[in-house]
């Protein structure tokens, strides 16, 4: 269930950045090569310029994910 609300999140985003006559995903079935290579020089680019903001938004969210993992572990093991 939590892959589908992550897909559903990815998909709202990419509709909000392109174009609403761009069948976004249709491109990417059919040229999944070119697509895959936009992607990365995209993401090049976007970690080259914000590239710190986003190490620490990733690792604040990753803290979170872990610390509330071990509050549920333990109030699962003390209760």
């Amino acid at each position: 269930m939590e892959v589908i609300e992550r897909d559903s999140v990815v998909d709202e985003l990419v509709d909000e950045l392109v174009p609403a006559e761009l069948d976004w995903e249709r491109l990417v079935e059919n040229y999944p090569l070119p697509a895959l290579a936009l992607a990365a020089l995209g993401g090049f680019f976007l970690g080259r310029r914000h590239g710190r903001e986003i190490l620490a938004a990733v690792s604040t969210f990753a803290a979170a994910q872990v610390s509330a993992n071990v509050h549920q572990i333990l109030g699962r093991e003390l209760g």
